[in-house]
């Protein structure tokens, strides 16, 4: 269980923050899309302001020129037919006086009466005011501005119907964003919903919690903010836009981490259930592995106990052979003196000479065991390597004298090919003897398999292998390996010789040694055509040697 579930740990930890990642994208996106609204939509406000005073002043001048009373009513129509928002305009002096008024018949410009507007007017020259509520019954946006006719100084005064804001709003439209203008007593002057000159504290309240001008999400509405404080009037621009689409964002986000974390979990799943199954495979291969080895390990230490127990055995037997070997001596002297009694006696003589011929014999026999013994004991000694410097070309004769005998009984022709050429090589003469007889003997076995079929016929034969090697091969005409042999020949306790015949140490044990020299051991095969086994060596340079 801890297998399958360890994995999803770093899924979760990914998708984590890959949706707080994305959160915080989305959420940053649309503040900073607020805040383009925001700057646009007061920009654009404050141009149709520039652009209605710079009417008034082109009206000023013309106002100077035609001062009476069809003049000013000539400038208010001109004005009304751009800004169709216009009310009325009136022409007062510097205490505020009406000296002329157009607009509805029903007001005379007695609602004109003097206040902050004349003021900003009289000191800045121009004045765009709050919108106020004055005597024509709705909200008015008053703009003023300041002209001097010679020396005289008059301020013409215009009203804006406070609805004409809204259709300035014409970017953020359709996408539920709220935009309004408020004033810096926190009045709403005309908003896009419809709001003129209301206190509207949920729409108004936050842009003044000290984040005026910041774009920024509120937790407790829900919403998100931003502000422009606009050039005219100290007014104030505002976006608003409610929660949904940044929670649509969210539930898409959650959306998308719980799709990805039910894939993800999905693979996970199968994933793990894969490796555990591969993993409970590969142990359990191994295991058998363990186990084959433990059996083989087993087998060896049999082998080695046999081993030291055949030492044994020889050493034992070795003792009473040399007590044999004595008395033989012994007798050997007694029939000698039996044949100086003799002389003359044909019937004893001829009784001595047959018993000399069965102490020969005895001897031989004694001799034989002798033999087996030693090579015994010299087998049990192999594990002590005595390396020496050996001619490859002399030393194969040796070798093959001890098996010359059986090649000759076996019918085997035996073709032998050794370069003049001294080839010399570094190793334990016993161990190097023991390969070649392991290998020798194979190559009867396998020629004998195919004997009825045709001649056996083993070469032996010894080369340079570049510089620095030396090339000892032994190939025979017999059965050849398989192909799905040759993959296991070296593998210890492998044998394709039946039960009984072989102990399938041989070329395992034989590859070691190679080793251990510092060569090769491999061989070429072609099943039914025969075998070639050879023995790369390192040569001892003849400076050396």
């Amino acid at each position: 269980m801890a297998m399958l579930l360890a994995p999803f740990i770093p899924v979760l930890l990914a998708l984590g923050t890959g949706g707080y990642l994305f959160w915080n994208h989305a959420q940053q996106g649309v503040l900073e899309r607020l805040t383009l609204l925001s700057e646009y939509n007061a920009r654009v406000v404050d141009r149709f302001l520039d652009d209605f005073l710079g009417d008034l002043a082109m009206a000023s001048l013309q106002l100077s020129e035609y001062p009476d009373a069809g003049g000013f009513e000539s400038v208010f129509k001109m004005l009304a037919v751009k800004h169709k928002g216009l009310v009325d305009i009136a022409l007062v002096d510097s205490k505020g006086a009406v000296l002329a008024y157009a607009g509805p018949s029903v007001y005379k410009g007695t609602h004109a009466v003097p206040g902050r507007w004349l003021d900003e007017a009289l000191e800045r020259g121009r004045s765009v005011g709050s919108v106020v509520s004055g005597q024509v019954g709705f909200p008015l946006c008053v703009v003023a501005l300041r002209f001097n006719v010679g020396d005289k100084i008059f301020v013409m005064r215009a009203s804006l119907d406070a609805e004409i804001f809204p259709p300035l709003f014409t970017v953020g439209r359709g996408e539920d964003v709220d935009l309004f203008l408020v004033n810096p007593k926190g009045e709403v002057i005309a908003g896009s919903g419809g709001q003129v000159l209301t206190r509207d504290r949920a729409l108004v309240e936050h842009v003044f919690m000290g984040r005026l001008g910041t774009a920024f999400r509120d937790s407790l509405s829900d919403a998100a903010y931003s502000s422009s404080v606009m050039s005219h009037g100290g007014w104030i621009l505002g976006a608003r836009k409610q929660s949904g689409p940044l929670f649509s964002a969210a539930d898409s986000t959650v959306l998308f981490l719980g799709i990805s974390l039910l894939c993800g979990g999905i693979i996970v799943f199968l994933s793990s259930l894969y490796l555990t199954g591969y993993m409970e495979k590969m142990l359990r291969q191994r295991d058998e592995e363990r186990e084959k080895l433990r059996e083989q390990l087993y087998r060896a230490g049999r082998l080695a106990e046999l081993g030291e127990m055949a030492a044994g055995f020889a050493h034992e037997i070795n003792n009473p052979l040399q007590i044999m070997k004595s008395d033989q001596a012994y007798i050997e002297m007694l029939l000698q003196d039996f044949r100086a009694r003799a002389k003359e006696d044909a019937d004893f003589l001829g009784d001595v000479n047959e018993m000399a011929a069965s102490v020969n014999q005895i001897k031989l026999q004694i001799d034989r065991c002798a033999r087996i013994t030693h090579s015994i004991l010299n087998f049990g000694r192999a594990g002590k390597s005595e390396a020496q410097n050996i001619d490859v070309a002399k030393f194969i004769p040796e070798v093959l004298t001890m098996i010359q005998k059986k090649i000759q009984l076996s019918n085997i022709a035996l073709r032998v090919e050794i370069p003049p050429v001294r080839l010399v090589v570094h190793v334990d003469p016993s161990r190097l003897q023991q390969v070649l007889l392991n290998l020798l003997n194979n190559a009867m076995y396998a020629v004998s398999e195919t004997s009825q079929i045709r001649p056996g016929e083993i070469v032996l034969s010894c080369s340079a292998e570049g510089a620095d090697m030396v090339r000892v091969e032994i190939r025979d005409n017999g059965a050849g390996i398989g192909e799905d042999q040759k993959t296991l020949i070296f593998t210890p306790f492998y044998t394709t010789k039946p039960a009984g015949s072989g102990t399938g140490l041989g070329l395992s044990v034989c590859h070691g040694i190679v080793e251990s020299m510092k060569g090769v051991l491999d061989f070429s095969s072609v099943k039914g055509q025969g075998t070639s086994f050879y023995v790369l060596l390192p040569r001892v340079p003849s400076s050396l040697e």
